[in-house]
């Protein structure tokens, strides 16, 4: 008959297993941001097929990332957190199953707003419900509104200027604008959790996925021949940053 505390160390080594493994992607996905750049800045392989390699990485990153977190989730203490995570990841790896799966049968260029940026955005609402339990469950936090606090509006900016340089369609800046919105209620809700330790790795790649899909947007104006190459080595990090950074959350203090 097994005990109590066998079972007890049993799920202590599946979590520290799930956890080396996110870890691991990390590493990798980071190992291969600078490979990614240094062959995109000096022309080392076709763009075509240095799309298709960077869409592939990021499709079986996201998978990974997703599918442990979820394994991850019936361990944890903050269940339904993790479990936010693990639907926010896969979502996010669905748009890119849809991308990558255009991109191999109907050609290089992807009409957007597309299936995929449905995938893409859906993210943020599990990120923005991950945040608002987060908060809810700091005792008597408050949110004092200052000027300096306001920042995240500014991001506005982006779509906006797209939409007077750009030759996007009516619908493309609808879903420019709806994107940065999203992004900015997000950092706006992530304020009262910004200033505790805990939280910075995780903050983090939520900070580099808003990044990059602002990079995102801007690039599809500015670089319209190669504006994938810009922000694809970016996302599989941010995704790696986001899960292991909460995962790390339950190993630290509160403070």
């Amino acid at each position: 008959m097994i005990s109590r505390d066998q079972v007890a160390e049993r799920i202590l080594k599946r979590k520290e297993w799930l956890i080396l493994t996110v870890k691991a992607v990390l590493v990798f996905t980071v190992l291969w941001a600078v490979f990614f750049y240094i062959y995109a800045l000096y022309h080392a392989m076709p763009f075509a097929q240095l799309n298709r390699v960077a869409n592939a990485i990021q499709l079986f990153c996201g998978l990974v990332i997703g599918v442990q977190t979820l394994v991850y989730a019936q361990f944890s203490r903050e269940y339904y957190l993790v479990l936010g995570i693990a639907l926010g990841v896969l979502s996010w790896t669905l748009g890119q199953l849809y991308w990558f799966s255009y991109l191999l049968l109907e050609g290089p260029i992807l009409p957007c707003p597309s299936i995929a940026d449905l995938g893409f955005i859906s993210i943020y609402f599990f990120l923005i419900g991950v945040i608002s339990t987060i908060t809810r469950e700091i005792p008597k936090y408050t949110i004092v509104i200052r000027y300096r606090d306001l920042w995240p509006f500014a991001l506005l900016v982006v779509p906006i200027f797209i939409a007077l340089v750009g030759e996007n369609s009516l619908v493309h800046n609808l879903c420019n604008f709806a994107t940065a919105l999203t992004i900015v209620y997000l950092l706006w809700k992530a304020q009262p959790i910004s200033a505790l330790p805990k939280y910075q790795l995780f903050l983090s790649g939520i900070g580099l996925l808003c990044l990059s899909d602002m990079i995102y947007m801007l690039s599809v104006v500015l670089f319209p021949e190669g504006y994938t190459l810009t922000t694809d080595a970016l996302f599989p990090i941010a995704l790696s940053l986001i899960t292991y950074g909460l995962m790390k959350v339950e190993e630290m203090p509160d403070g």
